[in-house]
């Protein structure tokens, strides 16, 4: 019901700025012996308009309150002063600019408030979006739910709990070399070579698309992670030579970092992607 409230009004609004266009065309025709100043008072309408569309109602009639009090002024001094006698149509802008501002209003207030509700929606869905389109890897957000069941798991049980963290060295560097469709393939790639390196059990998360970060949670102990480690840069090296070879213009490597969970320092999950972070520091 409110939303076809809201359609009706910017229906009148719109039929409303039409017709004063209209009127404003019709009443200029009326009157070539002023035509240059009639086109003068229409582009000040207009430009109160656009100012109204890009700001607010309130700031719009301030404005037209201000030209009202303005030329209602300089006719009132040219009437005393120098006995100017004005007729009906000089007072016809004094009344039709606020009501361009008006209707312009009724016509593109739903407008702006879709694009409002747009924006906070997609800023929602950024945030509580647990997938990357792109390459259908859970994101950090999934990482911080999940990382709550895998440290209780490695907790309870008493089972060592390993963060990998993987970076492609000089990412930034590489956008320089590549469009942004290849790099969007490359991640693809990448996060399909990095799934084929982990087993069914662990999960692999993209923790940032723009740095190139993914992450990965495995139930293993320090040599079973540098075993998936030293097999991730095998299978990489491998791709360079055959097919990223004939895909990318550059060659494309990996930093590896893991982390052994600790209840002791690690805290929260992002204690523990900046611990596995450090680690990278040692991966030259």
């Amino acid at each position: 019901m409110k939303r076809n409230q809201n359609d009706f009004i910017t229906d009148i609004g719109f039929l409303l700025f039409i017709l004063l266009c209209f009127i404003s065309v019709a009443f200029i025709a009326n009157d070539p012996t002023n035509y240059l100043v009639n086109i003068i008072f229409l582009n000040v309408a207009f430009l109160l308009v656009i100012v109204t569309y890009f700001t607010n109602l309130t700031f719009g009639l301030i404005l037209n309150i201000i030209f009202i009090f303005s030329y209602a002024s300089y006719i009132l001094y040219n009437t005393v002063t120098k006995g100017i006698e004005y007729t009906a149509g000089t007072y016809f802008w004094l009344i039709m600019t606020p009501l361009f501002t008006v209707a312009a209003f009724l016509f593109t207030r739903n407008t702006t408030k879709l694009q409002q509700e747009n924006a906070i929606i997609k800023s929602q869905n950024e945030y509580l979006g647990t997938i990357d389109q792109d390459t259908l890897l859970k994101n950090i957000v999934s990482f911080q739910n999940d990382e709550a069941i895998f440290s209780s798991i490695s907790r309870r049980y008493d089972m060592p709990l390993v963060l990998l963290v993987i970076k492609v060295r000089h990412w930034k560097e590489l956008k320089r070399f590549q469009s942004s469709e290849e790099m969007r393939l490359a991640l693809q790639d990448i996060s399909a070579l990095l799934e084929s390196c982990i087993r069914t059990s662990d999960v692999l998360y993209l923790l940032d698309k723009e740095e190139a970060t993914w992450g990965a949670l495995l139930l293993t102990d320090d040599p079973g992670a540098k075993l998936v480690s030293d097999r991730i840069k095998n299978r990489i090296s491998e791709a360079n030579h055959t097919d990223f070879a004939t895909k990318y213009r550059v060659r494309i490597e990996l930093r590896v970092g893991a982390k052994l969970f600790d209840p002791e320092t690690i805290q929260t999950p992002l204690d523990f992607i900046e611990a596995a972070e450090k680690e990278l520091e040692y991966d030259v």
